[in-house]
């Protein structure tokens, strides 16, 4: 008897996962799930109709330096997607450099030991750039190795609802992470809903903006067109001592967000009605400028996008996570998202 190999598609590369969200019967389910270690999918029963709910964790806790995260989403027709997190997505520090800095002093200790091509030709502390003194820790930008990666390509058919909702990133200090998101939806039909959000680090270890590298990026294409792009980029250039060039420019807030609502046509759709009464409490700030404060507890401003104001981009700047999570919870969302995956799943959130 011939045994036959099982084959798939599934990608076999660390970090590497597929979500396939399908709806049968008015009820969304998940047609496929898969995870690569130390990625990890855990679904659980949604509180509403046709709604689907996934959490995306990382063993230990968080994303080591130099991990690399490849997700893809499909939320095919009808179906309802809620994208959650299990607390905050940890940034541990880089520990690469140190790493290969210790290999280098051990082998010059012993020269028989391997390990002089962890150190590159010509890194400060190489033997090629000075050979003579002692190696000093790498303080350049951060390299391929050392920076943590994750990409999530998602596409949104028609009718279809995509709700990412995760807990903010907090990065370690000396840490690097690069985020990218793509989103394609199919047609005007597609809705989505996308928290970006980080905090400035781990307050309660004395960690403000003590990160040496941060970037997310947003893309969000409908109908095959580029519609919203939204960079953004923190990187320490160590021009400042003892803290980082950027931190002055970000202080005294602590957590900063970014939201992307997009819904269909309709005057009775619940996002609809988030996405008009936020367009209409933004001009209603405007219009009130001079008489803000200088420095207020919460800093927000608002994009319409697309036709009909259907989009809307939120910039959201606050002194604590827990006001910023209150704003996009109860004043950007609230009742709106609230009909979309229930009361019980909107009271988990966030």
């Amino acid at each position: 008897m011939t045994i036959q190999r099982f084959t798939t598609t599934a990608s076999g590369e660390p970090g590497s996962g597929t979500l396939v969200c399908q709806c049968y019967d008015n009820k969304s389910k998940f047609a496929r799930i898969h995870a690569q270690y130390p990625l990890k999918f855990i679904p659980t029963r949604g509180h509403a109709d046709r709604l689907a709910v996934v959490y995306m964790i990382s063993y230990g806790g968080g994303v080591v330096a130099g991990d690399r995260f490849d997700v893809n989403v499909d939320v095919l027709e009808n179906a309802i997607l809620l994208l959650l997190t299990q607390g905050n997505t940890k940034i541990f520090k880089n520990r690469i450099q140190q790493r290969k800095w210790m290999a280098l002093l051990a082998q010059r200790a012993h020269p028989s030991l391997p390990g002089r091509d962890l150190i590159p030709l010509g890194a400060p502390g190489s033997p090629a750039s000075s050979p003579a003194t002692s190696p000093t820790p790498m303080t350049a930008a951060p390299k391929q190795d050392d920076t943590s990666l994750q990409i999530i390509s998602t596409k949104v058919a028609s009718n279809a609802t995509l709700v990412s909702m995760p807990d903010p990133v907090t990065s370690f200090q000396d840490s690097s992470f690069t985020s990218r998101q793509v989103v394609h939806l199919e047609d005007a039909s597609s809705q989505l809903v996308l928290l970006d959000w980080f905090t400035s680090g781990r307050l309660s270890r004395g960690e403000s903006w003590a990160f040496k590298y941060y970037a997310s990026r947003i893309d969000v294409h409908l109908g095959g067109r580029l519609r919203i792009k939204d960079h953004m980029v923190l990187e320490d250039d160590g021009s400042v001592a003892g803290t980082t060039s950027y931190a002055g420019k970000l202080q005294p807030y602590t957590c900063f967000a970014t939201l992307v609502i997009i819904a269909r046509n309709d005057p009775t759709n619940p996002l609809q009605k988030s996405i008009a009464r936020m367009l209409a409490l933004a001009e209603a700030n405007r219009l009130m400028m001079a008489t803000f404060e200088k420095h207020q507890d919460i800093l927000w401003s608002a994009s319409p996008c697309l036709d009909n104001n259907r989009g809307i981009l939120i910039r959201i700047a606050g002194m604590t996570t827990e006001m910023v999570r209150d704003f996009v919870k109860n004043e950007c969302l609230g009742q709106g998202l609230k009909d979309i995956v229930g009361e019980g799943m909107f009271g988990k959130i966030l």
